[in-house]
């Protein structure tokens, strides 16, 4: 328990309301469980995590403030290839339909959505980014359906 020594447990537990988020709470529940002397293999079984996990979330409580121990560190990751200016135009231009903004196309497509960002920021983005753009968006997006060439038109309209 060396690990949580300088720590009481009813900071312990003040810490646990005050948290957000369910993997940082996760590990201060687990701190609570070692301070009242569950074993690691107990607290991982409960957590649903490997003891050297345990360990890991653990060790935070020694080495980091006990406000920022059940929290991850920002991954900031790659920048983005638009601006935020750049973004916020592009999610104002996706709440149209593309044919307001010239398009023949009725309904916006991962792969319309590539060319359009291509034509108007010169910027290239995946089938895979132009869906996650499209969902932080709030669209869906939509493949067409082929046609049986043989289908009778006016069945289908029933």
């Amino acid at each position: 328990m060396s690990r949580l020594d300088g720590i009481t447990l009813e900071e312990l537990q003040e810490l646990r309301e005050q948290t957000e988020g369910e993997i940082p709470r996760e590990r201060v529940l687990a701190a609570i469980g070692r301070k009242q002397g569950d074993e690691l293999d107990r607290l991982a079984e409960r957590h649903g995590v490997v003891e050297k996990t345990v360990r890991n979330w653990l060790d935070r409580f020694a080495r980091e403030p006990i406000e920022q121990a059940p929290y991850d560190d920002d991954r900031p990751g790659r920048p983005s290839k638009l601006n935020e200016e750049q973004r916020e135009q592009l999610f104002e231009q996706l709440q149209q339909p593309p044919t307001e903004l010239g398009y023949e196309q009725q309904a916006w497509s991962s792969t319309l959505l590539i060319d359009h960002v291509k034509e108007e920021y010169d910027v290239e983005y995946s089938k895979g980014h132009a869906r996650k753009l499209m969902s932080k968006a709030e669209l869906s997006y939509r493949t067409a359906r082929p046609r049986n060439h043989e289908a009778d038109p006016e069945q289908e309209a029933e």
